[in-house]
């Protein structure tokens, strides 16, 4: 047990999602879902962003679902490749006036 304590507080390198609503409207309920996990953001305002980190546990796609506060019904997008490594993404999500995604994955620096 003595050995694990040395790994315990390790922190292995993480990939991370940065969505930004460049719309002139509110987002509300962004469901971001990785794999089997999924991160919410409530409301997201124009102009806003929304950005956390994640480890990846396998290859997988990022699944997008959000409601708009000027119309009713729900948006969705998926796209995108998550690898479940060695080398870790910052994957950019936005989101246009239009509603349409444009995602970008760049490689992750300044672990």
């Amino acid at each position: 047990a003595g050995k694990q304590w040395a790994t315990l507080f390790d922190r292995r390198p993480m990939h991370e999602v940065v969505a930004t609503n460049e719309t002139p409207y509110t987002i509300e309920r962004l469901r971001v879902s990785i794999g089997t996990r999924t991160f919410v953001e409530d409301t997201l305002k124009a102009g806003g962003l929304f950005k956390f980190p994640f480890a990846s546990n396998g290859d997988s796609q990022i699944r997008m679902v959000w409601e708009w506060t000027h119309k009713i019904g729900e948006a969705n997008w998926t796209g995108g490749r998550i690898a479940s490594g060695p080398e870790v993404q910052r994957h950019r999500i936005r989101i246009d006036p239009d509603g349409g995604v444009v995602y970008v994955a760049e490689p992750k620096t300044g672990l």
